[in-house]
């Protein structure tokens, strides 16, 4: 049996029914794109099977937890065919797709995402209202899937390919950086809505190459130098290299295409006054597009490595071995308008460079190494074939693409020693030099996550796999948050049934749900981080975090941990391994509050004055907020200007001490710099019984 067929014959009558299962549901069940978010790597798969930042937000985020760590915003996959004959007998050769979907509008054409468990349900307390935190899922759940999330895209593609793409991604932490893709071309003649083929079927497509492309630019918000996504893509650049695996013997060696960033030669100083600016890694010193707002708080915001490998390629469609040689052709760089013309440089056509055999590397590089401003982004692909196909024929290639680098807190703390160093300050050492060695590691990373998706694949894609993520209820409360989740104590391991439950890992983010959103980062280099809050038995279902602020935000996850007992096949046996939290974050915030007061006397403004650069004295992630302590239970506030106009009026009925305003007034504007007053009207306390209100005076400074 073919392997990528995928030798699991189970999955495959499964699939089968859900196929037909489709042809029975309106194509309006599916939409566009699915998104694998299990693991610190997060990919969108998008329906048309291609990504254009023109008119969609990049992809690929690593760690998916922090704000626009976006590294695709190109991809393109498509084939270029030799030779072949339309339904009017013309002859057409070298001819391109690469924009390959000419038909996916109805079941069992289309996208659809498959997972082995449910996704967890969050609800979350805030505010006076119980509320859905977690999205609902609209995919099919089944155990008949070799990952924890499996996305399936099937298209018609002139001209007269069936295309099914199946990508597979894990929750397990050794596997959580890299998706893996199968594509199959089946060859039918058939390009459009109806099954009949579409031209001669006695021919044979000759000489077909199968073509893919990701552009890993460094999109990592900074939007320093350029336009929307491009903002390091003229400092960044890509190259091929050859890997020999370490986990997997007598395996076909790894032919990476990857990216990373690189020093941009036109930014010349961090700070006015410094020295040479080496910018690789994109220490942070500004935000804004351009970079017009200063902000030098120096982590590497451009730490990642992000590429891709083919793991199988069928040497025929008769001989479903792994072809070692592929990639046959790979080319080191591309610009996207290159792409959107189908301009390769330096061959006629795509499909001349797709036969002939040339492999480049960043050596081969407009630029290299001194000037980066020669390239425009760094988008390598990759060609495999060349294939001759009859109706029927079909050929499968595996390939990885994922992330992978220096992580969140070692690129804000060496960030900081290099700006120290940067600034001239006594004992500072860890200078340009050590700083780009530092981020080079990120390559052995990267290469290391391919070898482990090579593993996972030649594994028949199962590899140990932890528990899933539990539902999670957040609640406020009087000056704690309190937490309550499934019990998973009776859950078998999902290998072998085995209970095998050892705890619970308790995570939380004070602020905003994402890190270093812009109304988070400051200049002194300070970050709020999702972090470990506390790890408990496996027959505790409850915590209650007290160690809050009130009127703060907090988000928080909860994770199941195994015993280890049950990894007895992964890469490190005997290892305890843990759900995603990325599965059930809390994405709306808690507050933790005071219960309401029996009387208005101290009712207070808080911060009074706000001043709105004030980034230490405001509320943590949210620039704007302004809260009203110390309140009776039950009353209506007004807020009025000085000289007396009602601007907004605030209903607080959740029983708690505090209430938030945004600055915003009932006609949705923004107010001014000023004087308002509070009103406290209609108080009445936990029992109900009215009580005298107040007025408070406070300053708006902007």
């Amino acid at each position: 049996m073919k392997l990528e067929h995928l030798n699991i014959g189970k999955m495959m009558v499964v699939m089968i029914l859900l196929v037909f299962a489709g042809l029975m549901t309106s194509s309006a069940v599916w939409a566009q794109s699915r998104t694998h978010n299990l693991g610190d790597f997060r990919l969108r798969i998008d329906a048309d099977d291609e990504l254009n930042t023109n008119d969609k937000d990049p992809t690929g985020e690593w760690p998916q937890d922090h704000f626009r760590y976006s590294q695709i915003v190109w991809y393109n996959s498509g084939h270029a065919v030799g030779n072949w004959v339309d339904n009017e007998g013309t002859s057409h050769e070298k001819e391109t797709w690469l924009n390959p979907v000419s038909y996916n509008q109805t079941a069992p054409y289309g996208i659809r995402e498959y997972r082995r468990f449910e996704p967890p349900e969050v609800w979350v307390y805030s505010e006076g209202e119980l509320q859905l935190s977690s999205r609902r899922f609209n995919g099919t759940v089944t155990q008949d899937i070799p990952s924890d999330i499996m996305i399936l895209n099937k298209f018609k593609s002139m001209p007269g390919f069936d295309v099914e793409k199946r990508s597979y991604s894990y929750s397990n932490p050794n596997h959580d950086d890299y998706v893996i893709h199968r594509t199959r071309y089946l060859c039918t003649f058939d390009w459009d809505q109806d099954p009949e083929p579409d031209t001669d079927t006695n021919q044979i497509l000759k000489d077909v190459y199968i073509l893919v492309g990701y552009s890993f630019q460094t999109a990592e918000g900074t939007y320093i130098t350029y336009s929307r996504w491009y903002e390091e893509a003229k400092d960044d650049w890509a190259t091929l290299e050859s890997y020999s695996s370490v986990l997997v013997e007598n395996a076909r060696d790894l032919q990476i295409s990857y990216g990373w960033d690189g020093d941009h030669p036109e930014l010349e100083e961090f700070e006015s006054g410094g020295p040479d600016f080496d910018d690789t890694g994109d220490p942070r010193f500004a935000i804004g597009s351009g970079g017009t707002t200063a902000l030098p708080s120096g982590e590497f915001v451009s730490s990642a490595y992000g590429g891709f490998a083919a793991l199988h390629v069928d040497n025929s469609p008769s001989d479903y071995s792994d072809d070692v040689r592929q990639p046959v052709s790979v080319m080191g760089n591309m610009n996207i308008y290159n792409v959107w013309d189908l301009d390769f440089p330096g061959f006629g056509t795509p499909w001349d460079f797709a036969a002939s055999g040339i492999k480049q590397t960043v050596e081969d590089q407009a630029g290299w190494p001194d000037d980066a401003m020669a390239q425009e982004a760094e988008y390598p692909f990759q060609a495999f074939g060349p294939y001759d196909f009859a109706l029927g024929d079909s050929v499968v290639i595996y390939y990885a693409v994922g992330v992978n680098g220096i992580s969140g807190e070692p690129a804000i703390e060496k960030g900081l020693e290099w700006r120290d160093w940067y600034r001239g300050v006594e004992g500072a050492t860890f200078d340009n030099d050590q700083k780009n060695a530092l981020l080079a590691t990120g390559r052995d990373s990267l290469f290391q996550t391919m070898d482990r998706a090579l593993f996972a694949f030649k594994n028949q894609l199962d590899i140990p796999d932890p528990l899933p993520s539990p539902d999670l209820t957040v609640r406020s409360g009087p000056n704690r948050v309190d937490l309550e989740w499934e019990d998973l104590s009776g859950a078998g391991d999902p290998d072998t049934d085995v209970h095998d439950l050892a705890g619970y890992r308790i995570y939380r983010k004070r602020g905003e749900f994402l890190v270093d959103t812009y109304n988070e980062l400051n200049a002194n280099g300070t970050h709020e981080l999702w972090r470990l809050l506390a790890e408990v038995p496996s027959n505790q279902t409850t915590y209650s975090d007290d160690d809050v602020i009130r009127g703060e935000a907090y988000h928080y996850a909860v994770t199941a941990v195994d015993d280890g007992t049950q990894n007895t096949n992964g890469i490190f046996p005997g290892q305890r391994l843990e759900s995603s939290r990325y599965a059930n974050r809390s994405e709306i915030a808690a507050y933790p509050f005071e219960p309401g007061k029996g009387s208005a006397d101290l009712v207070r403004i808080v911060p009074n004055p706000y001043v709105s650069g004030a980034r230490d004295f405001n509320f943590t992630g949210d620039a704007n907020k302004i809260l009203f302590v110390n309140l009776p239970s039950y009353c209506t506030l007004r807020i009025f200007t000085i000289t007396g106009d009602l601007i907004r009026t605030l209903e607080h009925t959740s029983g708690s001490a505090d209430e938030s305003w945004d600055q915003i007034t009932d006609s949705n504007q923004q107010v001014a710099s000023g004087v308002y007053l509070l009103h406290v009207d209609n108080a009445k306390d936990d029992a109900g019984t009215s009580i005298a209100g107040t007025i408070q005076k406070f300053v708006i400074v902007r």
